[in-house]
């Protein structure tokens, strides 16, 4: 595993973090714990959660978890979209999973279901100081590594009681490090605003996105991405522009030969590599909970087939709308 440091000192970071947003939702208590350990077990020792992932329930898990640990592990957490007050729907969640693991084609309607579940755009300072306190509670410690932002729109950066409150916080030692995490278009806007008190920024970083990585971005800024993939319709797409670039007439022969499809460590040597390599991102979020995927993942970033230049090459053609 690859380590990067913290602005604000700590622990060393893994560049590979453990996404926790389906714990205790899609995924049980026991597969979440499993997840947790084998994420552990391989050196990762960066973990990011929210308040409203798992229902409400994933940070209490995480905290379970990390408790004996605390000293050697990063907690990212997130405030601004809050879990819906627990109802007759929550208990029906086990049954959801069974029937979506059955009939994957359930997926669609379990997550708009779901969308009921949650409140957004929660913003206020009393809506931050409440949601701070039930994650320090439920994450059982008494400051969090990394507190962003969750979903936040452009009216946010207009928030400066917002932003005197966070720095109040890191004042108080309760938030090491203040950030956002939002769409591209918003973290475009914070990086040209550039309030003081935040430090990081957390954008989805799939191949669609890899257009945003064109652009130089700013160094003292600590910054993460999340959602590598895409989900399942983004991994499909990933792998239909790669056999494209294989066919590629412009991309060197030796390039081309490498793009094996049958390879099944393609996909994420090349897109981890290209999302950490040569970009100014400092570290990236997956989710993980089949222990495969996490093997897979962090094999891909010990052993690369693909030089920086070719990651750089790579990068441009798969941001390309052509391919």
């Amino acid at each position: 595993m690859r380590y990067v440091s913290l602005p604000v000192g700590g622990p060393a970071l893994s560049v590979l973090g453990l996404g926790s947003a389906a714990m205790m939702g899609s995924a049980s208590r026991r597969q979440s714990l499993a997840a947790l350990a084998a994420a552990h077990d391989a050196g990762i020792n960066f973990f990011d959660t929210a308040r409203s992932y798992g229902y409400g329930a994933s940070e209490s898990l995480l905290g379970e978890f990390c408790r004996p640990r605390r000293a050697q592990v990063v907690l990212c957490t997130k405030f601004g979209i809050l879990p819906a007050p627990r109802t007759w729907k929550h208990s029906l969640r086990p049954l959801a999973r069974a029937a979506v693991s059955l009939f994957p084609g359930l997926r669609g309607v379990a997550r708009a279901h779901s969308a009921e579940l949650f409140t957004a755009n929660q913003f206020s300072v009393p809506l931050l100081r409440a949601s701070l306190d039930s994650s320090l509670r439920e994450l059982q410690t008494d400051y969090v590594d990394i507190l962003l932002m969750h979903a936040a729109p452009f009216s946010v950066l207009a928030q400066h009681d917002l932003f005197v409150e966070l720095e109040r916080l890191v004042s108080q030692g309760k938030v090491r490090m203040a950030g956002i995490s939002a769409a591209p278009d918003v973290i475009r806007a914070t990086f040209a605003q550039r309030p003081a008190v935040l430090q990081t920024a957390q954008f989805a970083c799939d191949i669609d996105n890899f257009g945003f990585l064109t652009q130089p971005l700013p160094r003292d800024l600590f910054i993460v991405a999340n959602h590598p993939f895409g989900g399942v319709t983004g991994v499909a797409d990933c792998r239909n522009r790669i056999d494209a670039l294989r066919r590629d007439p412009l991309l060197p022969a030796d390039l081309r030969a490498r793009l094996d499809p049958r390879d099944p460590q393609l996909l994420p040597e090349l897109i981890l590599n290209a999302i950490l390599i040569g970009t100014g991102i400092d570290a990236l979020v997956a989710a993980m909970m089949q222990p495969s995927h996490l093997r897979s993942n962090c094999r891909a970033l010990t052993e690369c087939r693909f030089s920086p230049a070719e990651l750089q090459q790579l990068r441009h053609a798969l941001a390309s709308p052509a391919v």
